[in-house]
């Protein structure tokens, strides 16, 4: 994927507070901060025995555990991963999937909706297909805070919107899966 420059996930952590306090000012009766799926990692975050050890997780979606790590490879090959820990299968797969070759490709895939609902890839992956191929551009939906803090985040970190796509999804696993370790006693297949 080509990019203007390349998301660091300091500048990742930098522009997601950012936005959120900005949000916070123009809704001070805000009780939660919607941050669409990319909710920042507390100190009191454990990782779960399906997250790969050799990734650091830098969000998660607030919901059933799922969250975002980063397998930095080199300067400009990091692949996002995501985790969803519920989804237990026969084998370590059903539970992680490689999202993008580096922030700015993940990131992209949140542009329009965030990123919340990606974790349906592992449960209803055509619904999420669909739900990602497009803006959705219903009145109710453009008015909520998520939407409007997903428009503030991706101005200031300047990532393009890409379509989820299945093919490219392959493309990420067959590149970068087996380079993810996992505890010993974690299935493999």
């Amino acid at each position: 994927m080509e990019t203007k420059q390349l998301i660091h996930l300091n500048d990742f952590k930098e522009a997601l507070q950012i936005s959120a306090n900005e949000i916070k000012a123009a809704f001070p009766e805000l009780l939660f901060m919607d941050y669409v799926g990319l909710e920042p990692i507390h100190q009191n975050f454990r990782n779960y025995d399906c997250t790969p050890v050799n990734t650091s997780v830098f969000a998660s979606t607030g919901g059933d555990g799922v969250h975002y790590s980063i397998l930095e490879i080199s300067d400009l090959i990091q692949p996002v991963v995501m985790t969803v820990p519920m989804n237990a299968g026969p084998s370590i797969k059903s539970s992680n999937r490689i999202l993008g070759a580096n922030l700015n490709e993940f990131l992209s895939l949140g542009y329009y909706n965030g990123w919340f609902p990606l974790e349906q890839l592992c449960y209803d992956p055509e619904w999420v297909l669909d739900f990602y191929s497009k803006e959705n551009l219903d009145a109710d939906y453009q008015t909520r805070v998520g939407i409007q803090f997903v428009r503030k985040f991706r101005t200031k970190l300047g990532f393009e919107p890409i379509p989820l796509n299945i093919q490219r999804l392959k493309e990420l696993e067959d590149l970068y899966f087996d380079r993810l370790l996992f505890e010993p006693d974690v299935h493999m297949q």
